[in-house]
């Protein structure tokens, strides 16, 4: 049996850190979202507006969010977002109109800000007490990859329960067990210090001073590139997937079938990559992974338009270094901020990263309309490389 990344002192806590992200990542609604909302009546168009209100109101409270979560203490940050998020989930299954969609894409999105940054700021404080916060890319990983396996059963779980009553019940499901997060949380000590001096003043000096000079600087820059193309490919992947799904005979009746099953592996592979992150640091290194990243996922989306079945890999493959990017780049960042401040900077490099998606997912729709959902992964393959090289150039980022 392997052994607890860390002291007996903090099993406990990091035990119930673990439940928690369990709740976080179950979701019976990931393969469903799209056609529930039009079912509702939306047009595309109004869906690519409810994406734009979501990424809106997510960098719109990312800083504040994070300065409370400093301010207030990183536990009851994540139990406020796990509370917003639960609420908005059953509403979601409620609302009928784009108006009422959109209020609930706007709660959910604040929702997630409180947890966004506080989570990895309140993990990193807690391994800090007993100076094992080398562990962190190991815990969070582990956390991440156990979530991602769970929600890769609630995937199809949900595609099922809504085939059997109505596209609403997976969402009533979903908020059920995310509010156990808020019981869970709760049962956990706060960490960090005191941020009861933490004035906004100082929090904007804090993330000036944090991420407008080395080393930050140049690291955030490259995330929000890499973050912005994976993320742009999540508004191609269900159509791709489904048209090869016809191609190889699947019959139209049972599409979104295979389609939520493809789901649920990418969501095993993330899983199994993302538990062994710790893994990855110390045998492959941060520098490393960071330089080959942009490289994989190029060749992996170029891979799409050769050969439609390869998209199946190709995708999975995306998931995996998407996943354990953003657990190293957590480490990265925590590991060059202090604990005063902490999740302040991290939510503001998450700001960073949200709007990074945006002029990604716009000009990607363009292209995919010119060309195809698949050459313009391919296309944005390659955008992603030579600007990975040319931040390598301008200033090294890791």
């Amino acid at each position: 049996m392997t052994s607890w990344p860390v002291t007996a002192r903090l099993r406990s806590p990091v035990a119930k850190y673990y439940a928690y992200k369990t709740t976080e990542f179950v979701s019976f609604t990931t393969a469903i979202w799209i056609l529930f909302v039009r079912s509702r009546g939306l047009s595309f168009a109004e869906v690519g507006a409810l994406n734009s209100v979501w990424w809106l109101a997510l960098v719109a409270a990312e800083i504040p969010t994070g300065y409370l979560g400093d301010r207030l203490g990183r536990r009851s940050a994540m139990a406020l977002g796990t509370a917003v998020i639960a609420v908005s989930t059953a509403a979601m299954g409620l609302s009928e109109t784009f108006l009422q969609l959109a209020v609930v894409y706007g709660a959910w999105a604040v929702g997630q800000t409180f947890r966004s940054g506080s989570d990895d700021a309140w993990l990193y404080d807690l391994l800090a007490e007993t100076d094992a916060t080398h562990e962190f890319a190991a815990v969070r990983g582990r956390a991440t990859g156990v979530g991602l396996a769970i929600g890769a059963v609630t995937t199809l779980a949900g595609g099922l329960l809504a085939d059997a009553t109505n596209y609403a019940v997976p969402f009533f499901a979903t908020a059920a067990v995310t509010a156990l997060g808020v019981p869970i949380l709760l049962s956990v000590p706060e960490t960090g210090a005191n941020g009861g001096d933490f004035t906004p003043r100082t929090a904007l000096r804090v993330i000036r001073k944090k991420l407008s000079r080395p080393p930050l600087r140049g690291f955030v820059a490259y995330f929000a590139l890499l973050f912005g193309v994976a993320n742009m490919v999540y508004i191609f992947d269900q159509p791709i997937l489904r048209d090869v799904a016809l191609d190889l005979g699947v019959p139209a009746t049972a599409t979104n079938t295979a389609v939520s099953a493809s789901y649920a592996l990418f969501s095993l592979v993330a899983a199994a990559a993302t538990f062994r992150a710790g893994w990855v640091e110390s045998r492959v290194g941060v520098r490393r992974w960071f330089l080959a990243s942009p490289l994989v996922l190029a060749v992996a989306y170029a891979s799409v338009p050769l050969f439609g079945p390869l998209a199946f890999p190709a995708f999975a493959v995306a998931r995996g270094v998407t996943n354990v990017s953003s657990v190293l780049g957590n480490q990265y960042v925590n590991d060059r901020v202090d604990s005063v401040g902490r999740a302040t900077v991290l939510s503001a490099a998450g700001m960073l990263y949200s709007l990074a998606v945006v002029p990604f997912e716009l000009a990607g729709g363009v292209v995919a309309d010119a060309l195809s959902p698949a050459g313009a992964l391919a296309l944005f393959g390659g955008v992603l490389v030579v600007g990975a090289g040319l931040l390598w150039t301008v200033e090294r980022p890791v």
